[in-house]
């Protein structure tokens, strides 16, 4: 997800300059996949890393000190062998990159964009109105007006993403609500199976070597209940997967509609 919030704010600017459009049939997911994948190889392991890692610390700090620094990490690595993805910052230190960089509001926090795809999925499952029950959480606390907002939209509006995701309002959600887990055994449980799934995950992708056999617990799972993105080069499947994408469209509408309630980033 970090490397596809790079392509986000330290490349689509660049392209959108040029007329470009990144986003379609996911071409952005395309390029992040690549990057996530060869980019230690290309770019060199060490060089790759610190330029995320200053692109993170810029997303945050979003001072002129903090920029410099990305441009110069990015000019560190072996950019000319990904001129594509890196060569905004790296070629051009990209005015249009670094002001995206710079946004107040935004940045590398996943929360608001797993929130926005566990609702997305939710939706489609629940057939009428529904309520969420959630641990505590700061973040949530952070994010309430904006949920909040979500809940009271009522323009009649459908954006697609994938093939089995889309946004739509009016929302089905009806309340999402904050309970101490210590005394819900249902949010227990899903703590449980969610750790599980996490580590199964971890497992797969070569994080961690031993614990849960990932064979024998995903399949007590149904396909619509696991959220996951993993890097694909499968470049044709996935521009398949993402044809007719409206993401340009989906970040307007909630730039339009919810940024002066918090991030939607």
């Amino acid at each position: 997800m970090l490397v596809l919030m790079f392509c986000d704010y330290a490349v689509e600017p660049w392209y959108y300059k040029r007329g470009a459009e990144f986003y379609a049939d996911g071409q952005n997911y395309a390029m992040g996949s690549l990057l996530s994948v060869v980019g230690p190889t290309m770019l060199g392991a060490e060089p790759f890393e610190a330029m995320l890692a200053a692109f993170q610390l810029a997303m945050k700090e979003k001072t002129p000190e903090s920029l410099n620094a990305l441009v110069a990490a990015a000019r560190r690595t072996n950019w000319q062998a990904f001129p594509e993805a890196i060569g905004p910052l790296a070629r051009d230190a990209c005015p249009d990159c670094l002001r995206a960089i710079a946004t107040p509001g935004i940045s590398t926090d996943l929360a608001m964009v797993v929130m926005q795809a566990l609702i997305s999925r939710m939706e489609i499952m629940s057939d009428g109105p529904y309520r969420v029950e959630h641990d505590e959480s700061k973040n949530l606390a952070t994010y309430h007006e904006l949920l909040q907002a979500f809940i009271d939209h009522t323009d009649e509006v459908e954006l697609r993403q994938t093939a089995i995701a889309s946004f739509k309002f009016p929302l089905k959600l009806t309340e999402v609500a904050q309970v101490d887990s210590k005394t819900c055994p249902a949010i227990q449980l899903a703590d449980v199976m969610i750790g599980a799934a996490l580590e199964a995950g971890n497992i797969m992708t070569g994080q961690r070597t031993d614990g849960l056999d990932p064979d024998a617990l995903l399949p007590l799972f149904k396909d619509d209940q696991l959220i996951h993105m993993l890097p694909d080069l499968d470049f044709e499947a996935q521009k398949e997967f993402r044809r007719g994408t409206q993401a340009s469209e989906v970040i307007d509408y909630f730039a339009a509609n919810f940024a002066s309630k918090g991030r939607v980033s």
